[in-house]
């Protein structure tokens, strides 16, 4: 028995179609497929909040497609771009065979195309690509890295690290073996498109498959010693709106239960009888204070105990010095509502320094 279902149910319904807006800034070639004959190639957005994405496009087993050209185009006009009929899943993006890209004037720039000074890239955001002109101070010899790519496969791939430095600074960059006949030590170079990376407050940059070097002429006065450390540290001033006491009770971990018996050394469950040597080091000895600044936001903000001290002798005629004060609510309240001047890191949000002002 044949039936004939409704045509409403024959139709593929397209879902998560999307518009992109910005400006193409990398191209990459058509590439064939590892493991087949086709191909595919991807290309960068820079968008508006300056974050990059990559979009990638997949072919048949014929290198050509129209979209690359008019990718190209649009990157060659200086314009941005919009680019419709994206397939997006999980902030990765596709196109497909309805996707176009037309020309469009948008009202910011890409900052990742613009030349940074190695300095200024302690304060640019983990992940985010960049442009430099840099020295080539030194490269190591080429050191053997392992990657796994699934349970049963592992493939060794080879990178040196490059001391490369500017005006300002110098930093680490890892390149990998496709970029080893890029680059001569002492020679400098226009490198597009490097991805930061930040980890335990250090900065670092890593080339890409994205990446070019263009050599460009000797960079005279330069620095060869590396500087990595990232300092983010803002000054501002405010009302101190709270001040709490960290929650420092333990719980234990053989059944998750609160009651708890602690001596000076040893922490014991009276229920499941689990015990743990105390230390000291797991407690967080700061307090956690709230203040609104004059254009009215509010930063939560860790601060360490020595400093309310300072800030209460400060404050009081009489001296404090027991840091037994933090266990009365009432010592802590006589803050509140006290215009202050502090410092704090963007990466802890510990403040570093605070100091009471008149207005």
């Amino acid at each position: 028995m044949k039936r004939t279902l409704p045509e409403k149910n024959n139709q593929f319904v397209p879902t998560n179609l999307v518009t992109i807006e910005g400006y193409i800034v990398h191209i990459n070639n058509i590439t064939k497929n590892n493991g087949n004959s086709n191909h595919h190639y991807s290309f960068l957005v820079s968008l508006e909040d300056q974050s990059t994405v990559r979009v990638i496009k997949y072919l048949s087993k014929i290198p050509s497609c129209s979209l690359h050209n008019q990718l190209k185009a649009s990157l060659r006009s200086g314009r941005g771009a919009s680019l419709t009929s994206l397939r997006e899943q999980n902030g990765q993006y596709t196109c497909n065979i309805s996707t176009k890209v037309a020309q469009k004037d948008l009202e910011f720039r890409p900052e990742c195309i613009r030349v940074k000074t190695l300095n200024s890239l302690k304060n640019q955001v983990n992940d985010h690509f960049c442009t430099v002109e840099v020295k080539i101070c030194d490269i190591t010899d080429e050191i053997p890295v392992t990657f796994e790519e699934n349970q049963f496969k592992r493939v060794q791939k080879m990178k040196k690290n490059v001391i490369i430095g500017d005006g300002t600074n110098a930093l680490e960059l890892t390149i990998w073996q496709s970029h080893f006949n890029q680059i001569i030590l002492g020679d400098s170079y226009h490198i597009r498109l490097l991805k930061i990376r930040i980890f335990n407050d250090q900065v670092s940059l890593t080339a890409t498959a994205d990446t070019s070097f263009i050599k460009i002429e000797d960079l005279q006065e330069t620095v060869n010693e590396v500087d990595n450390n990232v300092n983010r540290c803002q000054t501002l001033r405010g009302k101190i709106m709270s001040i709490e006491k960290n929650n420092d009770q333990f719980a234990c971990q053989g059944c998750g239960g609160l009651n708890i018996t602690e001596t000076p050394n040893i922490i014991t469950c009276n229920d499941c009888h689990s015990r743990l040597f105390k230390d000291t080091s797991m407690n967080d000895d700061n307090l956690k204070i709230t203040i609104s600044t004059l254009n009215n936001q509010e930063y939560n903000l860790k601060i360490p105990k020595p400093l309310l001290i300072n800030l209460l002798n400060v404050d009081k005629t009489s001296s404090i010095e027991n840091t037994d004060i933090f266990y009365y609510e009432s010592t802590l309240n006589n803050l509140l509502s006290t215009d202050v001047q502090f410092t704090y890191s963007e990466i802890t949000g510990l403040i570093t320094d605070i100091a009471t002002y008149i207005q």
